[in-house]
Order: structure tokens, then sequence, then C-alpha cells
């Protein structure tokens, strides 16, 4: 007999979280009555309006070879969880394009592509992601209406947070990147859109698109720049191999990019400094492949000069790597972050949660 193991993690504001894990269905002890109490209560607080949900994640190996906490390429491994697919609040926790970490209210905000937004609790042992819980499930609603996005409306794509570093508590607002409908919506953590960006008129031209489903798939937010966002795909007019990452005050820079491979996510580090997701997936013939390169913004943006991007990691599937159709990205803390897949809602994918350290030393 195993018995449950109920854990504890802190939050920014010293409450404690307690999850409940275990690996079949047992009957609840004490310990974990006692730490359901202590999380109703916690919750009836005014934390979330929706009860926790204790998901049942597994820890795999991201290589049959690689142990958590080695290095390979430029990053430290530092733990992946497989997701189960669960409905919370009736919305599905599944085909999530996106993250945001909220450093204050110690929160993980995770989007989907049907305009889903989950409030997560990531758990570690040893520095090594171990857990996580969906502490709060809301929808994405219109601007100025209490009415959730519906249909083509919903596909949420890239996002970012504003004030999640600043040491107030519940003040976070989250920059959301749409395709079919392109734009970028300022949100609430509980679902409020309170205003929309403006555009480059490149970027708010539907027209310009491969298609409705090669977007606004990445967003982050830099300091001085605004929003830097880019299409999945180059638009019509650009080169072949190339495609532009556009900001908030009009700038854009010119980026270099393998026919096929797609960007999936942005991460503003500072200093002009972006962490870009690539990837090449395709269901049907089961390839992946997922490229992470960290590129400079030259504050004089060139039209002629691709942007400086050096290559972090690559991870192929056809060579080991246990990965999926990664396209979310957030930072964690120092040079710590995360990294989920989108399963599409398809039994025959998975939802993955690496987390990793990037290195200096590269």
């Amino acid at each position: 007999m195993h018995s449950p193991r109920v854990f504890s993690t802190p939050s920014a504001g010293g409450r404690r979280f307690f999850r409940w894990r275990s690996s079949a269905s047992r009957k609840p002890t004490r310990a974990g009555l006692l730490g359901c109490a202590l999380l109703a209560s916690w919750w009836t607080n005014g934390a979330a309006d929706t009860p926790a949900h204790a998901i049942d994640a597994r820890q795999v190996p991201l290589t049959a070879q690689l142990q958590t906490g080695e290095r390979i390429e430029g990053i430290r491994f530092l733990g992946m969880l497989a997701l189960p697919s669960l409905t919370v609040n009736g919305l599905r926790f599944a085909q999530l394009s996106d993250l945001a970490w909220d450093d204050d209210d110690a929160v993980l905000y995770a989007v989907s592509d049907k305009g889903a937004l989950f409030h997560l609790r990531p758990a570690f042992e040893n520095d090594i992601l171990v857990g996580i819980d969906v502490l709060r499930a809301v929808r994405l609603q219109e601007l100025d209406s209490d009415r959730p996005l519906r249909g083509r409306r919903t596909d949420a794509e890239g996002m970012d947070i504003r004030n999640g570093r600043n040491g107030r508590r519940g003040d976070a607002e989250l920059a959301i990147s749409f395709e079919r409908f392109p734009r970028i919506v300022a949100y609430r953590p509980d679902g409020l859109a309170l205003r929309q960006y403006p555009l480059p008129d490149a970027l708010a031209n539907p027209a310009e698109y491969q298609s409705g489903n090669r977007m606004l798939e990445a967003v982050c937010l830099d300091s001085t720049l605004g929003y830097v966002t880019t299409p999945e795909t180059p638009l019509k007019n650009e080169r072949t191999g190339f495609t532009h990452l556009f900001s908030q005050t009009g700038a854009k820079w010119l980026y270099s990019i393998n026919p096929g491979r797609r960007i999936s996510s942005l991460e503003c580090l500072g200093d002009r400094r972006v962490l870009v997701l690539e990837r090449d997936f395709g269901r049907i013939v089961g390839r992946a492949v997922v490229a992470l390169k960290l590129a400079t913004l030259p504050e004089d943006p060139s039209i002629d000069t691709p942007v400086t991007a050096e290559t972090v990691l690559t991870m192929d599937a056809a060579m080991g790597f246990q990965i999926d159709n990664f396209e979310g990205l957030a930072r964690h803390r120092g040079n710590r972050f995360f990294l989920v897949s989108d399963d599409n809602d398809l039994f025959v994918q998975r939802t993955l949660l690496l987390y990793f350290e990037l290195l200096e030393n590269r």
C-alpha cells in the first residue's frame, strides 16, 4: 500500500496551498481532509471562485539518457510533466497556447485556443518541477461587454503579463494575441477585457496574412518597446526565408527563419533581448522539431539586415526527444522558464509542461 502525499507550497501572501497527490484512487486521510478544509477556507477568502483541481501529472523524461538537473546544449533540464485533459468550470483544460507567470500572486496563467484562461500553481522539490494544480478557470470576454468570446474569435495564441513583478498583488494585466481576427487585447486575470492595443497597418489587415490560422501567434511585453509580436508564418509580401518582428513603437526587425518553421512564442527578457520559440510540427507524419533562439533587437532597426539570433537549443523527435507541439513559453524566475505544448485536444497528443534553466555559459 502506498500512502498519499500532501505537498505544501507557500504563496506570495504567506498562505500555504495544499495539494493531494496519489497514483491511484484511495480514501482521503486525516491530513488530506485537513488540507481540503484549509484549501476551502483559502478559496472562500477571495483567492478564486471555483474549486481547485489537483492534477495527477506524470513526470516524463526529455530524452532516455537525460536526467533532471543535467545540461543539454544551452539549457539545464529541470523536469517535464505530462498533464491530463480535464474539465474545470465547464472549460476544457486542453489546447494550451501560451503561458505567463505572475510572481506577485505566484500564479502561472495558461491560455487556450478556445478562449479559456487557467490559473495554475506549480510545485517544486529541490528546484525540480514535480506537480501542478488548476486553481481557477475563466472565459475571456469581449471588449466592452460581459459576453464571452465565441466561435472563431476565441482563438487566443500568445500571452504575456504586465505588473507581474512589481511587488503588488492583484494588479496584473495579460496581453493576449489572437488569430482569425488579428488583435492584441489587455485582460484582467478574471477574463475581463480592458482595452485593445493598436496594430501596425500590415498586422491589422487580415488580407496580409498567409491564412486565418497563421496570424498573431506570439506576443511579449518590453519595458521600452511595448509589445513585440509577429505572425506565425511570414506575411504574404515577405522574402522567402524571412519574417519581421513588430513592436508597439512602430519599429520592425527582419528575422531569418527556415522554411517550414513557425514562430509560436516570444518572451521579452529586457535589454532588447527576445527568446524566440520556433517549431515544425506535423501530426500526420509524426514530425516534431522545436528550436529556442535568443535574438537581440538593435536600437536602429534595418530593413535589410536580420537580427542576430543565437540558437540555444534544438529538440527533434527523430533524435530521441520526447516532445510534442510546443507553443507556449514564459519566464519564471531568473533564467528559469516554462514551456508548454498544445495537444489539440486529441488523444494521440500530450500536454507537456517543461521546466528549464537558460544557461549563461552557452
